[in-house]
């Protein structure tokens, strides 16, 4: 079950995008939502994430006024859309570093930050990288209208890999609850990658799992990336299951494979990502 979320604010449109979504998970599983504020720009701690040269932010150098202002927006969204949750907490880490955010989330059972790329004074936040890969948990990514009530359609995307395989099990408190569950894959054969025997798998924990297939062809890692989000979209899915790539393989955005990268940046619908 989840009932510890810890929703993450840098001040910009993810404290609204970041603290709606968590509101909406704790309602669905009577959880609380640990609210953190964490300035923008952060670049030490033992992660050593954002400075790697693999995932440099891309942050406007902000004055502490300014700093100030963004730390009051968290604040406001979180008595907007958190404060009367049952439990719900608030921190604001001033001086804060990734590594604040590490050990909260480790400690936790879902990690919910907003979308990246929306925030012109922080495009890429290290933050992203920092949840997806060091806090050893799930991660989910808000996008602009975060929805509302259950996740009645899900669609997981399927290639076999021990990072899809974490991210289905990070996602069964939400299969669970599911009207409809697909899993996808994408490039391959279902066969090729045991999707029928997860389907089988999941049936036997009383999840009814569809198994489907699309192949875009001889093309790049985030056209994709394109090819899962424009499924997504026709099949009116509520929530998206995939894993989390990069990180020794060619990375871009974030210090993401292309495919991840494409589909943090541009899924309409909330993201669940497990490495």
């Amino acid at each position: 079950m989840i009932k510890s979320i810890l929703a993450v604010s840098e001040g910009g449109p993810d404290a609204a995008m970041s603290f709606r979504l968590a509101s909406r998970v704790a309602g669905i599983f009577g959880g609380a939502v640990d609210a953190l504020h964490l300035p923008v720009g952060l670049t030490g701690g033992a992660t050593g994430l954002a400075m790697s040269g693999e995932a440099m932010p891309l942050v406007m150098n902000l004055d502490d006024e300014r700093l100030a202002q963004r730390s009051k927006e968290s604040e406001r969204a979180y008595k907007e859309l958190v404060a009367s949750i049952k439990g719900a907490t608030f921190t604001a880490a001033e001086t804060g570093t990734l590594d604040a955010m590490v050990a909260m989330g480790r400690c936790s059972d879902i990690v919910v930050i907003g979308r990246p790329g929306t925030d012109p004074e922080n495009v890429a936040p290290a933050t992203v990288e920092a949840a997806l890969y060091e806090c050893a948990r799930a991660v989910m990514v808000a996008p602009p209208d975060a929805g509302a009530g259950a996740f009645g359609s899900i669609v997981v995307a399927w290639n076999a890999s021990f990072q899809a395989a974490r991210a289905i099990g990070y996602a069964l408190p939400f299969l669970y609850k599911a009207a409809k569950v697909t899993l996808l894959v994408i490039g391959s054969k279902p066969d090729d990658v045991g999707a029928r025997y997860l389907a089988r798998n999941l049936g036997r924990q009383g999840i009814e799992a569809a198994v489907d297939a699309i192949d875009p062809g001889a093309v790049s890692a985030r056209a994709r990336g394109r090819a899962l989000l424009g499924y997504t979209q026709e099949k009116a899915a509520d929530l998206l299951v995939m894993g989390a790539y990069g990180r020794g393989q060619m990375l871009t955005f974030l210090g993401l494979g292309g495919a991840t990268a494409k589909v943090i940046s541009s899924c309409p619908v909330p993201l669940l990502m497990a490495h």
